[in-house]
């Protein structure tokens, strides 16, 4: 059959958006496939619905991002500019672009522990820091292999369904497609509205799992129809946050027999962050070997850094019992931890004048409104340390390890690892009257009395905007209560 030259060019974007559809399909599966890897980092879930959810979720979001992309670069450009080379051009550049994108998402939450937003570029510089740490220049070559990969894959993606956009037309089951992502899209908001209302942690837990997911809840409508008691929902909701003090003791400790008798001490010093300069230059004057750090997270009242030094255990601890017995002085009945609080000027020679023990110079900053921060320490007699954040609880594990050659009272009696011992999904706890501090991975998490106060990035301090990451809450009030014992009620 001949067609004219007007039936042509009537045809010839109704192909092109046939062709998009396709191309967006094929762009879907690698999306999918991608996706995988927020799994791999992601405790999965423990029941049917959880698992229903997420795969529903899976399918669901991923389809609308590829297709809220495609209606929002390539359907445009179909319309204004209906010629297919180019558009076959232009659109594997931006979804090579687009994969690319999520790709160097997947880095960032498997690094960071969240997502890249639009807010902040300093977010991609930190996933290029973490990863030039651990891979060094293969990371420039992962990068250029997954472009070069991706790119290819639009080409052929794009030449084949062009080439077989007849076939495809006719394709029986593309209706059926269609509507299976676009009603698993629907189905996991509705099954999220249901978790949120009924506060199922094992759906809750996924909030965050994928990028630009800001899943449907629907307690106020439901609150106004008498459905749902605010009140209580709201309730409960900040007691899955919350870690109480009252009604807790600590287990009893384990003895054990280490020989200390011969081992050096170790004496931490609490210094104004003025001091920095004094001490570093004293330490290189002396040949004094010294490692140092700026991501120590100290908390800011004094009482509870002390308390974190002298026995190795978060602050939630320091109400349950005599905080003489908890010390482990106490435990190995040797006076091998000495802690002293500086204030104003320092005068290090007098105070370090005794090089027979392990030191920790830990710098405080009394301006800083945050009650956990990050500071800086400088560690002498330790071995060699990483470049992760640590707390006062792992400098007293690293110390029982190394120094003493006692992990075993760390495994035992402490809730904290060794710096040595820190991994890339390590989570971080410290307490203090009803403050819980979280740092897991570059987020850094505040509660107080089980309300988000922030949600901060560690490295920059810049706000980091998702849902609330309840996986990881739930994690570290499982490890920061695992020491503690509840008091059995009084007839």
């Amino acid at each position: 059959m001949i067609k004219i030259r007007s039936q042509q060019e009537i045809e010839r974007p109704f192909n092109l958006l046939s062709w998009g559809h396709w191309f967006t399909f094929a762009n879907i599966i690698l999306a999918l496939l991608f996706s995988f890897f927020y799994l791999s980092t992601s405790q999965l879930p423990a029941t049917f619905l959880g698992w229903m959810y997420l795969i529903v979720n899976w399918l669901g979001h991923f389809s609308f991002l590829a297709i809220s992309c495609f209606i929002l670069t390539i359907f445009p450009i179909i319309t204004l500019f209906p010629h297919r080379h180019h558009i076959r051009g232009i659109s594997s550049i931006m979804a090579t672009f687009f994969q690319l994108l999520l790709f160097l998402d997947v880095l960032s939450f498997r690094s960071l522990g969240y997502h890249l937003s639009a807010t902040s570029l300093l977010q991609l510089r930190e996933v290029e820091d973490f990863y030039i740490v651990h891979m060094g220049n293969g990371y420039w070559f992962l990068l250029l292999f997954v472009l070069v990969a991706i790119l290819a894959y639009q080409f052929v993606v794009s030449n084949l369904t062009w080439k077989r956009i007849t076939q495809l037309q006719n394709f029986k089951y593309k209706n059926v497609i269609a509507t299976t992502l676009v009603s698993v899209f629907f189905i996991s908001h509705l099954m999220h509205m249901w978790s949120d209302a009924t506060l199922n942690s094992d759906i809750a837990k996924q909030n965050n799992l994928f990028p630009v997911s800001y899943p449907l809840t629907a307690k106020t409508l439901l609150a106004k129809y008498e459905l749902i008691d605010l009140k209580k929902y709201q309730l409960v909701k900040t007691q899955q946050t919350d870690v109480s003090q009252s009604g807790f003791t600590i287990k009893p400790f384990t003895m054990i027999s280490c020989d200390v008798a011969d081992k050096r001490n170790l004496s931490v010093h609490l210094v104004d962050i003025s001091n920095i300069t004094s001490i570093t230059h004293w330490l290189t004057r002396f040949n004094i070997n010294y490692q140092t750090s700026d991501q120590l997270i100290i908390p800011s009242d004094f009482d509870t850094a002390i308390f974190n030094f002298s026995t190795g255990l978060p602050g939630l601890y320091s109400h349950m019992g005599s905080q003489t017995q908890l010390e482990i002085n106490y435990q190995l009945s040797a006076n091998k931890i000495a802690i002293e609080l500086h204030s104003g000027t320092y005068d290090v020679e007098q105070q370090s004048a005794n090089s027979d023990t392990s030191r920790v110079y830990v710098f405080y900053d009394k301006t800083n409104p945050s009650p956990f921060y990050r500071s800086k320490v400088i560690l002498v007699g330790f071995n060699t340390i990483n470049s992760s954040p640590m707390a006062p609880q792992n400098i007293i594990a690293s110390y029982m390890k190394d120094e003493l050659q006692c992990d075993e009272y760390n495994e035992l009696n402490l809730i904290d690892s060794a710096i040595s011992d820190i991994e890339d999904d390590y989570i971080f706890t410290n307490f203090h009257e009803g403050l819980f501090s979280i740092v897991y991975k570059d987020k850094s998490m505040l509660f107080e009395h089980g309300q988000l106060v922030s949600n901060l990035s560690f490295s920059n301090e810049k706000p980091v905007i998702e849902p609330l990451d309840l996986q990881t809450i739930q994690a570290a009030i499982t490890k920061l209560t695992s020491r503690r014992l509840k008091l059995a009620p009084i007839n």
